[in-house]
């Protein structure tokens, strides 16, 4: 009998010791918790949603106790995105993040999370409803405004102008027009639309396509504001194409990898963003301070650059939105400081 209880015993602990907690990006010694914090992006295989991984990689590397990555579908196909968060759902992760192709679409899903005590965080929707969180690089209204204000100058305040969006369902890609027209309005009377906002897919060539059309149907318009990163290279290419160039000029959020050699060659002027790697970390850094039950508020750090002391408040939907101070501008003038001494471009 006193043998049959030592063995026991030893049964006990062998099966106590293989059985530590823990998701699968690494292990957390002595049974701390492992948490798994999982970034749904609007479709993979652009640079943009490369560099947020780039941010999700770099935030598991910098916490022994995560496991942090980052997923995405082929095409920006709301449908796709809900798919992907019903499975993260299923697979009982800590947290999700999302940037939404259509915020309305993911709300059911985000119910479903949060009452199963999983953690919803997004960027990109500052409208969005049923999340925890949701993380903006800055105020969007005061981007689009200041983005008018650098394409209102090229123009000197004078002349037509239209603006894209991806999707007319993208909660930050209308926001920034409305800042943009806001800023029209009340700064430029001198500059009107050409047209309501073009809906591009977020598809590079549909982009190219729609500037085709609208440059051969409205011979006067000078300038045109993409919102998508597909926006500025296809229009870019457009009035290259067209022979237009120090005619009209394309404006617009868009990355140095992607619209650098149209800033180069006149076809676009200036081109603005925040760094997605840093967002992707930002909204990771929130997401486990949620999870830790550690308090988040004005001046709270997220741990990037243009994030270190962030402002919040509370959306319409009582939704609380973290905003930075990270946009950046670059023009043919600033672009060697976005290049690599090889030529490449740094993002």
């Amino acid at each position: 009998m006193k043998k049959l209880c030592v063995f026991l015993l030893l049964l006990t602990v062998v099966f106590l010791g293989c059985s530590g907690g823990g998701g699968g990006g690494g292990s957390a010694g002595g049974g701390d918790k492992q948490y798994e914090i999982v970034m749904v992006v609007k479709l993979e295989g652009v640079a943009w949603f490369d560099s947020t991984r780039v941010g999700m990689t770099r935030f598991n590397d910098a916490h022994s106790d995560v496991n942090a990555y980052q997923i995405g579908a082929s095409t920006a196909d709301p449908a796709a995105q809900v798919a992907l968060v019903n499975d993260l759902i299923a697979k009982g992760v800590d947290a999700i993040l999302v940037v939404p192709n259509d915020p309305a679409s993911l709300v059911p899903a985000f119910r479903n999370a949060r009452s199963q005590g999983i953690k919803v965080l997004t960027h990109e929707a500052g409208t969005q409803s049923d999340a925890d969180y949701d993380v903006e690089a800055f105020d969007n209204t005061a981007y689009g405004a200041h983005m008018m204000d650098v394409m209102a100058e090229w123009m000197g305040g004078q002349g037509v102008w239209q603006p894209f969006v991806g999707f007319l369902t993208s909660p930050t890609h209308n926001q920034w027009v409305d800042g943009e027209e806001a800023q029209a309005k009340a700064k430029y009377p001198g500059l009107s639309l050409a047209q309501e906002r073009i809906e591009e897919h977020e598809d590079q060539q549909m982009a190219y396509q729609r500037a085709m059309e609208l440059l051969q149907a409205n011979p006067n318009v000078k300038a045109l504001m993409g919102s998508a990163m597909s926006t500025m290279p296809g229009v870019a290419r457009a009035i290259t194409e067209r022979g237009l160039i120090g005619r009209v000029a394309a404006f617009g959020t868009c990355l140095p990898s992607v619209a650098g050699d149209y800033l180069e060659n006149g076809a676009a002027i200036s081109l603005h963003f925040w760094v997605p790697a840093d967002a992707a970390y930002a909204t990771a850094d929130a997401a486990l301070k949620a999870l830790k039950g550690e308090t988040i508020g004005n001046g709270t750090n997220l741990g990037a650059k243009g994030y270190e002391s962030v402002t919040i408040q509370n959306n319409e939907h009582g939704v609380p939105v973290l905003y930075g101070a990270a946009w950046v501008d670059v023009n043919k003038g600033n672009l060697d400081e976005w290049k690599n001494p090889d030529g490449s471009y740094k993002l």
